[in-house]
């Protein structure tokens, strides 16, 4: 009987302390901590045996497809975009005959995750199918090396533990390894979920673009960046601590910190349309504001109380920013045959 494997595993908002989850980078920083809450903007990979011959990839989200005759044939060089998968599909060698169908909610480039979700849910996926038990950590580690490969500069770590742990999370980056504890929980999580306001500015942007010069100015021990992260870091300490005291208006204190942060140290992680929404949402009540990812495009991460969220979304929708609605999920990625 042929089988059918469906995994779905959320994207992501990080609060602080990001780019401190790159190796071996929080090794100089420590306590190195990355704040993070997951969302129901799902990355999904559903993964079909067939009664054809070959491998087929349907990208839904990217509007791509690709065949080959054998797992042995696979190759990315004639379109990037399906390299992820691709890779992913030659390392588990699959047999001659299955589908398999990709999607994420999150649109591409917004900053929240959405690449690493996918991985983790295609490595589940092919994982199952092939009666492959891997454990947390091991998934973890082995959708970031394909996505490594697949962008070719240093990754970071966050978004996998929220695509596979989901609700709010504090992962911890010390000498013996990684250690992730969930930061929040019950009538705060839900508390939080009503303040969250998601838009996305309609420029994509990469990641890996910032955050690499970043790693390389580090290297050759750029003071100004050592003191950038020694920044980052004490103020993923405050989140921790805003967080664990259930405190909103401290968690936006330390939000609008980070951003702050980040955007004395790059100014190219902000754009004059990226300063008009936020400095839009202080005049009609955000208590925080915050671009996701490495900036310079993407979405944008608002704090408001839920009495000014129509006011605040009226303002933006002149502006033809797309608010992205999204809940936090309790739990991380769902892997399931049906």
């Amino acid at each position: 009987m042929s089988r059918t494997v469906l995994a779905a595993a959320p994207t992501r908002i990080d609060f602080a302390g990001g780019t401190l989850d790159i190796p071996p980078l929080y090794l100089f920083h420590q306590p190195a901590l990355t704040i993070n809450v997951a969302i129901s903007l799902y990355a999904t990979v559903t993964v079909r045996e067939t009664k054809g011959r070959g491998i087929h990839l349907v990208a839904r989200d990217q509007n791509k497809q690709a065949f080959w005759a054998s797992s042995n044939q696979i190759d990315w060089r004639k379109d990037r975009f399906l390299e992820m998968m691709a890779r992913l599909l030659r390392s588990f060698g699959p047999a001659s005959g299955i589908e398999v169908t990709t999607d994420c909610q999150a649109p591409a480039g917004a900053g929240t995750g959405g690449s690493s979700a996918l991985a983790i849910a295609a490595t589940a996926a092919l994982a199952r199918l092939k009666k492959c038990r891997m454990a947390r950590p091991e998934l973890i580690e082995y959708a970031r090396a394909i996505e490594t490969q697949t962008i070719r500069v240093p990754t970071g770590y966050q978004d996998y533990y929220a695509a596979v742990y989901g609700g709010a999370s504090e992962i911890e980056f010390g000498p013996t390894g990684i250690v992730r504890r969930p930061v929040a929980a019950g009538e705060f999580l839900d508390e939080l979920e009503q303040h969250l306001l998601l838009v996305y500015t309609g420029k994509p942007r990469f990641s890996g673009a910032n955050n690499w010069q970043l790693f390389k100015r580090h290297m050759d021990g750029d003071p100004k960046v050592v003191r950038f992260f020694e920044r980052l870091k004490s103020n993923a300490v405050a989140m921790r601590e805003a967080f664990l005291r259930q405190d909103l208006r401290a968690v936006s204190a330390a939000l609008n910190e980070d951003w702050a942060i980040r955007k004395a140290m790059l100014p190219s992680m902000s754009t004059p349309f990226i300063d008009t929404l936020i400095r839009l949402s202080r005049r009609a009540g955000a208590l925080g504001a915050r671009v996701c990812g490495a900036g310079g495009g993407g979405c944008i991460l608002f704090l408001v109380d839920p009495a000014s969220r129509a006011r605040l979304e009226k303002s933006l929708a002149a502006y033809r920013a797309r608010i992205l609605r999204c809940r936090i999920p309790r739990r991380g990625l769902m892997v399931r045959e049906i």
